[in-house]
């Protein structure tokens, strides 16, 4: 026999029909609803195979596979051979007497291994499902289909990680009646996150599931605390952002539809529903010998709950009361955003974790609150979700913790979710009292005192350190002593001690809080539309130490292109070979533009496009400054001055219509009083945020000179076969080669691995959460096929235009004037050419990252936090950039 009904009252094993349809007839024995259908049995597969005459095929694959660049050029070959393939005839003579289910009701054909939903391993998504099947002909060619994804790219990778050979597989298929779905979702009996035993997640959508499973929408989630004896209480419900439904063709296949927008941001499902589910849900935990189960289930239009399958929940692992870790990018994507080396991650992670958390802490009196900040994976920077959660309880009151805050968080709920975060409490009397120990223990740390503060020690400590320790590198680089420059980084160090101890207010809790403060109060005073429209107008149009450098690069390139000889010779000559030809012209031109160009280096040549000193920084590479300037003098460039003023008397115009607006308001003067205040500090703080990081540039240029002297030592002596392998090694390995230690083979292997894997992140971002070994983002709301796209409005205005996608400084010369700039991230060094640019999308950061700050200054509208946005775009694909609700959509050509 090759077909089992799966309403078979006979005991089945799972190595002929699959762990997912021996649960499905289990759990129709037990009374479930399961939709009806059959199960072709694992050995129709090998019978398949057998009749085709793949056996050899298969075998020599697998010796094939310990070679993964052959993985997906081989196995298509068999997916190709599969698919060619015909069903013996006593496999469709069988098939042929459940013709009256093909043809009279459309059906879903999905895998079903015996080595699928297991307890420790679950298989899923590796094998491809169909929906919406009709016809005998249509189950047939789709049948073959399901074979053939045995042997797609990902299964293939999963089972070689997993070590489980082919020859332990056997493949079932379930051919079950599709549900006409109201709506569709999962369930899991205890929350997969922290394992908590006592929390039920349900996620929910209208329609099919698909939308669910493929990640297109955020859905809705809701928890249910799970009491004595099972009593069930909704504990929480977010609604997610469901801007699509998937819904069935009126042939075969289904197809993704745009939702109504009544429907949008209603609940998928009743209060009556969630707890029928849940008491269902337990049910099926109980059938399945209480093992914790994540389930899939629709709910027809007639309010019957069907179950589609049900597998156990394989990250339940964990004690629910073991203290699970959870690392995020989410906090880096605004403040460390680069990538990073061992070295320079030990450099400032120590300083912050020290100066900024601990010693911290230790001030204000809070307890409990971890030591470890951060995290490095992948050539990228996480930090400790306990640690800013607990930051976020002990400062930031429920009212003031917007989207940018809840960023950092994962969507949905659990220990770390943002609705668990959004509700966390806040204890008034603690953050007081943390404010007093402030005044007695570090009055620097006062609002009214750290910008200030801050500036003098910039003109009186740092500048006149760094000219210091410029002569004193110089006179040891003469006469290189590993020594020397030992003592000379820990001097490096030290006097960055001031800064961290400053930064450590200056920037979570005054630019912070104070920026969320305005945001509340606005919101309060007129309305979350017209505070989405005129915040960013507010803090726009500052003076700082990011927006005088690009200023000073704009008067280069005016400079230039007030010249046709120096305009002609940047525009036909390469980057690399400019400075040279420059230094060879005898124009009166070109000798004034040098000078004035060595008084730029001079004054801003410690900056760079990132903040890793691996990479060079402007004055050891004119090319740098010269790929911004060409992009500039490509189009219509005019010096931004205009820009500037305009932006000024905009933002004085709007503040002067919201101070209209609120001392009109009921107690209005008593209102207006206490926001321009707050905006006042407000814009003081986004001012120290960009200047502090002007002083860690230069920090972080001393950084690399130092180093990189450090390094020739090392490669002179066989250490290193580059200098700046140095990045690559931890201090306390560099310790151990200055006191001629740990001088062997090991070292280059580790040296050469971290190198692969810093290049293979560099221009691209890994997941933003990690807990453990498992790494995820926020379900992807949209797809490459999507219409709309929703991130966070950065900066005001509206724009209809191309857009042009960089994922490397090295592109920057590519830019037109009046593209849209798609970027991963953004960095000081990237943003004089946003003077031309018609729009910004990044795919991380927010309101108050660089490029928000910088897009708001040349008064165009950008979109942040599209997570993939530079895979989602392509390059000259018209869209339409709202900055003032985040919307983007894309133009379809006529």
């Amino acid at each position: 026999m090759f077909v089992v009904d799966l309403f078979s009252s006979e005991k089945v094993e799972s190595f002929d029909v699959g762990n997912k349809a021996s649960n499905l007839i289990k759990l129709k024995q037990n009374g479930i609803n399961v939709p009806g259908g059959i199960v072709l049995k694992s050995n129709a597969y090998n019978s398949f195979i057998k009749k085709n005459h793949l056996s050899d095929l298969i075998s020599d694959f697998e010796l094939k596979i310990k070679d993964e660049s052959l993985i997906n050029k081989e196995s298509k070959i068999i997916r190709d051979a599969i698919e060619k393939g015909t069903i013996p005839e006593e496999i469709l003579d069988q098939l042929n007497s459940y013709s009256f289910l093909f043809d009279t009701h459309p059906v879903a054909i999905r895998s079903s291994g015996n080595l699928e939903d297991l307890m420790q391993a679950s298989f899923a998504g590796q094998y491809d499902t169909f929906l919406n099947v009709i016809g005998l002909g249509e189950v047939l060619f789709h049948i073959k289909k399901c074979y053939a994804s045995l042997w797609n790219e990902r299964a293939i990778l999963y089972r070689k990680n997993n070590n489980i050979s082919y020859r332990n597989i056997n493949l079932a298929i379930i051919i079950q009646k599709m549900v006409n779905a109201k709506s569709s979702g999962v369930l899991f009996t205890c929350n997969p996150l922290n394992s908590d035993k006592y929390e039920i997640i349900v996620e929910s959508n209208f329609g099919l599931g698909e939308s669910i499973v493929s990640g297109i929408v955020t859905p809705d989630e809701y928890v249910l605390h799970r009491g004595k004896e099972n009593k069930i209480k909704i504990q929480t419900k977010r609604i997610g952002n469901k801007l699509f439904t998937v819904r069935p063709k009126r042939d075969i296949g289904v197809e993704c539809l745009h939702s109504p927008e009544d429907i949008i941001e209603a609940s998928s499902l009743s209060n009556k529903e969630l707890y029928q589910l849940a008491n269902l849900g337990i049910k099926i935990e109980d059938i399945l010998k209480n093992y914790p189960q994540d389930i899939e289930w629709a709910i027809d239009y007639e309010n019957i709950i069907h179950i589609l399958q049900s597998r156990p929940i394989t990250t339940f692992n964990i004690s629910p009361d073991a203290k699970q870790v959870l690392w995020s990018r989410g906090y880096s994507d605004d403040y460390w955003n680069d990538n990073t080396t061992p070295l320079f991650f030990e450099l400032l992670g120590t300083q912050l974790t020290k100066v900024v958390n601990m010693e911290l802490n230790s001030i204000m009196g809070y307890k409990e609150i971890d030591a470890q900040l951060l995290k490095l994976f992948k050539g990228h920077v996480y930090f400790n979700l306990n640690v800013l959660k607990k930051k976020v309880e002990y400062e930031i009151p429920p009212f003031m913790r917007n989207q940018d805050v809840l960023n950092y968080f994962p969507n949905g709920f659990g220990q770390y979710g943002k609705s668990t975060i959004k509700n966390l409490p806040f204890h008034l009397k603690n953050y007081i009292f943390a404010q007093i120990r402030i005044k007695f223990y570090d009055p620097n740390g006062a609002m009214s005192r750290t910008a200030e503060v801050y500036e003098k020690w910039t003109q009186n400590v740092f500048i006149p350190f760094c000219k210091e320790f410029d002569a004193k590198l110089a006179a040891v680089k003469k006469n290189p002593d590993k020594l020397i420059f030992y003592k000379l980084s820990k001097e490096l160090n030290e006097v960055m001690v001031s800064h961290f101890r400053l930064v450590r207010y200056g920037i979570p809790i005054h630019n912070i809080g104070m920026n969320l403060l305005t945001q509340y109060l606005l919101n309060r005073f007129l309305g979350t539309k017209l505070t989405q429209k005129l915040f960013p107008i507010l803090i726009s149009g500052l003076k700082h130490k990011l927006t005088e450098t690009n200023d000073h690069i704009h008067q280069l390139a005016f400079l230039i292109n007030r010249s046709d000889h120096l305009k002609d010779i940047f525009l036909k000559n390469d980057i690399n070979q400019l400075f040279d030809i420059l230094k060879r012209d005898q124009s009166q031109d070109a000798k004034l533009f040098l000078i004035k160009f060595k008084n730029f280096l001079d004054e801003y040549g410690d900056r760079g496009f990132t903040r890793e000193p691996y990479y060079p920084r402007w004055h050891e590479e004119p090319r740098l400054i010269f790929a911004i300037i060409k992009s500039l003098l490509t189009g219509n460039f005019t010096i931004n001055k205009n820009i500037k003023e305009e932006q000024a008397k905009t933002r004085e115009k709007v503040e002067r219509y919201v101070e209209t607006k609120i001392r009109n308001q009921s107690l209005g003067f008593l209102k207006w009083l206490l926001l321009s205040t707050i905006l006042k500090n407000s814009r003081k703080y986004i001012i120290f945020r960009e200047n502090q990081r002007f002083n860690l540039d230069s920090w972080i240029s001393r950084i690399r000179m130092l180093y990189l002297e450090l390094g020739q030592i090392f490669k002179d002596e066989g250490i290193l076969d580059e200098k700046n392998n140095i990045f690559f090694l931890f201090l306390e390995e560099i310790k151990e080669l200055i006191s001629d230690k740990n001088r062997n083979l090991e070292l280059k292997k580790k040296i050469k691995k971290r190198i692969n894997n810093f290049k293979k992140y560099e221009d691209s971002l890994p997941p933003k959460f990690l807990i453990g070994s498992k790494e995820f983002d926020d379900v992807r709301q949209y797809n490459k096929d999507s219409e709309i796209y929703k991130g966070i409005p950065a900066s005001y205005g509206i724009i209809t235009g191309p857009v042009h996608i960089i994922t490397n400084i090295a592109q920057i010369s590519t830019i037109q004037s009046g593209e849209i700039l798609i970027v991963p991230r953004t960095d000081p060094g990237w943003t004089p050419v946003f003077s031309k640019i018609g729009g910004l999308i990044t795919e991380t950061g927010g309101i108050l990252s660089h490029g928000a700050v910088v897009s708001r200054e040349y008064g165009i509208p950008a979109v942040t936090n599209v997570t993939k946005a530079t895979k989602l775009f392509q390059d000259n694909q018209m869209v339409y950039l709202n900055g003032y609700n985040g919307i983007i959509k894309t133009i379809k050509k006529k």
